[in-house]
């Protein structure tokens, strides 16, 4: 079979809100009949920062229950990929964190230069 390019369209992105995520697991899938693992799984969440009040009291009271309790991870989103596709994520993972901070770089040398015209 021949392998050419195809074009994938992504615009229904622009429907769909924007989750703010800070909490993630990625862990093998459940062995098969072949003793390997189903694939990768990865979950995305998020944690609000917990509510501490301001007075001594409150402060220490809030701290026993989170002790107590934990925090509960809002679930955003469960997936699942093959390891093959997990080396793709990681590459895209790895070159978008590059190319941040390569803008953030250039964004500090533009405002130092900026300045420094001042």
């Amino acid at each position: 079979m021949e392998n050419f390019p195809i074009t994938v369209d992504w615009s229904a992105a622009n429907g769909v809100p924007i989750t703010h995520v800070n909490q993630f697991v990625v862990q093998p899938g459940p062995p098969t009949a072949g003793a390997g693992p189903d694939g990768v799984y990865l979950m995305l969440g998020s944690i609000p920062p917990p509510m501490i009040p301001m007075d001594a009291e409150g402060q220490k009271r809030a701290l026993e229950l989170l002790k107590a309790t934990g925090l509960k991870v809002a679930v955003h989103g469960r997936f699942q990929m093959s390891r093959e596709r997990l080396d793709e994520l990681m590459q895209v993972l790895q070159q978008t964190a590059e190319n941040y901070d390569r803008m953030i770089e250039e964004a500090a040398q533009a405002q130092s230069a900026s300045e420094e015209e001042d």
